[in-house]
């Protein structure tokens, strides 16, 4: 249907009653990751300073609060932020609006799934045909031409190209010229501070705060890189007076997460000033206590100033998103590393100061193999970064891989999968979201994308979760690739007897990461439905890492120690009785360190053993076990009050579930995951020198004895 067709009428002499709409899957598993809908209150404040006598404009979150509104009365025009995350679901109240209203409602989808080019932007129509004009760019601009042009009526709507905008008029495609990265953000007023936000905030939903816009990359798998543009900020005092109106809201509500609206802090000369401003209100006020963001590609000294003054308020610590390190791999995504330096440099600083290290690597992107990827994985061990995540490419409208031009440069195949919570019923109407996974390309297949995947669980659990890191920290210091540990451990070889239940671990987790995979939507709509139905509402999804880590943690230890030892000793046959018999120790101690929130006891009793682990961890495991050897003596493993009483409250809520569901729970709320593990108290272990000089100078010696600490560090949580 085209956009040219629909009726607006004649020229209204009444207020443009107008709708704008960031909808999400408002559900139990989903309510505490609302944002407040920043993006469209934007439009609406910029809408307003130009043409406030001539509209009314009322914001939308929950699709169940704006289908009641619908339903009331005609609206004027309706325009949806547009993302992976909501596409149905947005598509679906634009099909009751037509229902109701036919043609005579004027619908504007935006954000970032509009790509530049003009070929994608006519698939959207395609796909989308009831929608009227699509947004390009930052939606301001767009939205607020869109309205003026829409005073006139329909006899002026189309009668030429809209800034920012695209339509179809008689089956040719009508682009307006995208002037929406020209427009000076000191003439956007603040959505907060006019109290446009305070229906949300009062609903507890994380509030967002932006500083600065555009991003200078490109990368090709991102939404933001298609389009260049030059970086702008909002005044400094307007961020100010910002950052007090929501810690005023959050003042009594500390666990909610300010979520910083950044692609980049820290590449903008006020970032290091807003970041101090931040700390000093959050020492104030209370408020906030966890600020989550994304820092700046290169880390430069306003980065290090960023994340210095954030302090203790920094949720994820520094990262470093590598995504590939291949060279020809990052030519193809436009996109420009930080040298080996620049992250050792990094590393060393954070570790000075005691802040985690993490990366992010994505499989699936050109130029990237199986081996190519088992060697970045190892060269991200050796260099030490504190957390490593590994992401599976998936393509999304937006961004420049997902064209059709790259898929078939890359000879990319997809499998569909569902998006977490991001499916519901309204009125006997299935509708849900999903992620088109990279399963394939030239550079690899189906077989290796499985490998990784389950390299994937391991990282998880060991880099993010902590199972059993003081062990694979020892594999490290013996120099074996983690990675072709992990290789091992899920790729058991038929030749001698494994434990059956290890096998079948394996096997269970293999075949679930195929099983969630669709060929079509239809497929994967059918299986979630039935989900739904089954479960009477949204289940809880089957993150697969979560899950498997639950099972590692607290349904699987029989077996554990007996099958990395095994393949500890088939990697290693050069290891010697004394390795071996420390490898045993070590094992026992990081089985004895988990808690088990179905039999809390405060004490986890004393361990015999011959080195300090606070002291290696806080070392971050650089230097090798034996630098932090001692006298044998005894560590106590103790459960420090506030942490006990966390874990008997999640007892007594949850203690009814089933073994299966409580330990996947456990470790899905309780963060962070450090609440999983005993504390350990040194204080019993005797140093052991290895001559005068080493133990005048804490060289090659345990040099923090006789203290509790907290175990483990635990990065992005």
């Amino acid at each position: 249907m085209e956009a040219g067709g629909k009726d607006m009428g004649d020229a209204l002499d009444r207020k443009v009653r107008v709708l704008l709409a960031d909808l999400f899957y408002v559900n139990n598993l989903t309510k505490n990751r609302l944002c407040v809908p920043l993006n469209i209150g934007y439009i609406n404040t910029y809408v307003n300073t130009l043409y406030e006598h001539d509209v009314d404009i009322s914001l939308y979150k929950d699709v169940d609060l704006l289908l009641h509104e619908i339903g009331q009365t005609k609206p004027d025009i309706v325009g949806f932020s547009f993302y992976y995350w909501n596409q149905n679901l947005n598509y679906f109240v634009v099909e009751r609006i037509r229902e109701l209203y036919g043609s005579d409602v004027l619908i504007v989808f935006g954000g970032p799934s509009v790509d530049s080019d003009e070929a994608e932007q006519m698939k959207l129509f395609t796909k989308f045909p009831e929608v009227d004009i699509f947004v390009e760019g930052e939606g301001e601009a767009g939205f607020a031409a869109i309205v003026n042009r829409a005073f006139g009526g329909k006899a002026e709507l189309y009668t030429s190209p809209i800034d920012c905008s695209i339509f179809l008029h008689e089956g040719q495609l009508v682009r307006g010229e995208n002037t929406s990265t020209n427009l000076d953000l000191t003439n956007v007023p603040s959505p907060y501070l006019s109290g446009l936000m305070d229906q949300f905030l009062e609903s507890e939903y994380m509030p967002l705060l932006q500083a600065t816009r555009t991003c200078p990359y490109q990368c090709t798998f991102c939404v933001e890189g298609k389009e260049r543009s030059r970086l702008r900020a909002f005044p400094l005092d307007q961020v100010k007076r910002e950052i007090d109106y929501i810690a005023d809201w959050n003042s009594k509500r500390p666990h909610v997460v300010l979520n910083l609206a950044e692609l980049n802090f820290g590449i903008h000369r006020q970032d290091a000033e807003i970041a101090q401003y931040l700390r000093e209100v959050a020492d104030n006020v209370g408020y906030p206590k966890s600020v989550y963001f994304y820092q700046d590609k290169k880390f430069k000294e306003s980065g290090k100033q960023v994340i210095s003054a954030l302090g203790n308020l920094n949720k994820i610590g520094l990262c470093f998103s590598l995504q590939t390190d291949h060279p020809d791999g990052i030519l193809a995504i436009k996109r420009k590393n930080l040298s080996d330096g620049m992250i050792e440099d990094g590393i060393e600083w954070a570790k000075t100061n005691r802040i985690p290290v993490t990366t992010e690597l994505i499989f699936g992107l050109p130029y990237e193999t199986y081996d190519s990827m088992v060697g970045l994985l190892n060269r991200c061990v050796d260099q030490g970064f504190d957390s490593i995540m590994v992401h599976n490419l998936f393509l999304m409208e937006g961004i420049e891989l997902a064209r059709d031009a790259e898929i078939s440069r890359w000879d990319i195949d997809t499998s569909y999968r569902l998006l977490g919570n991001n499916y519901t019923m309204i009125d006997e109407e299935f509708i849900f979201e999903y992620e088109k996974i990279v399963t394939s390309n030239k550079y690899f297949d189906f077989d290796d994308f499985v490998n990784v995947r389950c390299l994937n669980l391991m990282f998880y659990s060991v880099f993010q979760g902590s199972f059993y890191k003081y062990f694979f920290h020892y594999v490290k210091g013996l120099g074996i690739p983690l990675a072709s540990f992990f290789h091992e451990f899920m790729s058991p070889t038929g030749d001698g007897e494994w434990p059956p239940d290890y096998l079948d671990f394996v096997d269970d987790y293999k075949r679930s990461a195929i099983e969630e995979l669709h060929p079509d939507l239809e497929s994967l709509g059918a299986s979630a439905k039935r989900t739904y139905v089954e479960n009477g509402g949204v289940g809880e999804p089957v993150r697969l890492n979560p899950y498997f880590y639950s099972r590692l943690m607290y349904r699987e230890q029989k077996w554990i120690g007996e099958v990395f030892l095994r393949i500890l000793a088939d990697m290693a046959p050069h290891l010697d009785s004394d390795q071996i018999a420390e490898a045993r120790q070590i094992l026992e101690f990081c089985g004895r360190l988990i808690v088990d929130p179905r039999n809390i006891e405060a004490s986890g009793g004393e361990i015999n053993i011959d080195f300090d682990p606070n002291a290696w961890r806080e070392d971050k495991f650089h230097r090798p076990y034996r630098d932090f050897a001692t006298h044998n003596g005894n560590v106590s493993l103790r459960i420090s009050p506030d942490r006990m009483e966390t874990l008997r409250a999640f007892e007594s809520t949850e203690g009814h579930l089933e073994d299966e569901d409580f330990y996947f729970v456990a470790v899905e709320t309780l963060f962070p995951r450090t609440i999983l593990f005993y504390e350990v108290d040194s204080s019993g272990l005797e140093l052991l020198l290895k001559d005068t000089d080493e133990a005048v100078n804490g060289i090659g010696s345990s040099v923090t004895l006789g203290r509790v600490t907290a175990e483990p560090v635990e990065v992005g949580q």
